[in-house]
């Protein structure tokens, strides 16, 4: 009943209780009495422990023979998918890279997200009826004026999948990876071995997410290097004392 509940307004509890950051924690109106809601870790409990035998679908309304284009099948798209699919609109989903997912699929790393997570999280939603197209690039596969013409509506969540530049000389040489370019390349198998001594330079998730995984992959020595004080790193504390650990 409380996955049920949850999924009502959020189709990824999986995902969220494992990356998710809980910014509203430390803003629940609870604080005033003892403590925020544990949020997070209520997510992580019920997807990991509620018995799928038991958890009912959602209820979908009336056909409306109304249809929606959404290009992009990551978290907000298929969120959209989601909530338009109950209420009862044929959805079909354009996704340029060869399954969906987008950024939580593609570019966190395996053991922060376990693939199986998202993966099943996903396959829920594609059973409400979803049409995904993988493998599709707007633009190149199929117009933007075609999906325009051919749908009633369209929802463009197409993400945030390039890096920050530097901006500086030397960034564009070999070995030089932009960090989503090479978790991307890692989950694609297109990136084994970073080399014996690797060098991130920044601060953030990505930063921390390539360091670690740098290391995964073999390299002996992995140094970040960040413009400001450790403590005013972006990414999450708790991933930055595992990175050092």
């Amino acid at each position: 009943r409380s996955l049920e509940n949850i999924k009502s307004e959020n189709p990824f509890p999986g995902v969220c209780g494992h990356v998710c950051f809980r910014p509203c924690e430390a803003r629940c109106n609870r604080n005033e009495y003892d403590e925020g809601i544990a949020v997070n870790a209520l997510e992580r409990a019920v997807f990991d422990h509620a018995d799928a035998n038991k958890v009912k679908r959602p209820t979908k309304k009336q056909k409306t023979a109304k249809t929606v284009a959404i290009i992009g099948a990551g978290p907000a798209g298929l969120t959209c998918a989601y909530f338009l699919a109950i209420a009862g609109h044929d959805v079909t989903v354009f996704e340029a890279l060869p399954f969906p997912g987008g950024t939580p699929r593609i570019a966190i790393p395996d053991y922060r997200l376990p693939t199986k997570v998202i993966d099943k999280e996903i396959e829920q939603i594609i059973e409400l009826g979803i049409t995904v197209k993988a493998d599709t690039t707007v633009g190149r596969d199929i117009s933007f004026s075609d999906i325009v013409a051919g749908y009633d509506a369209c929802f463009i969540g197409i993400g945030a999948h390039q890096s920050r530049k530097l901006n500086i000389p030397g960034e564009d040489s070999q070995r030089v990876i932009p960090g989503l370019d090479f978790l991307k390349a890692v989950t694609l198998g297109k990136e084994s071995y970073p080399g014996a001594r690797t060098v991130v330079i920044g601060g953030g998730n990505t930063a921390v997410d390539a360091a670690r995984t740098a290391k995964r992959l073999g390299a002996s020595e992995v140094t970040i290097v960040y413009r400001r004080s450790a403590e005013e790193m972006p990414a999450y504390s708790r991933e930055v004392a595992a990175a050092e650990a």
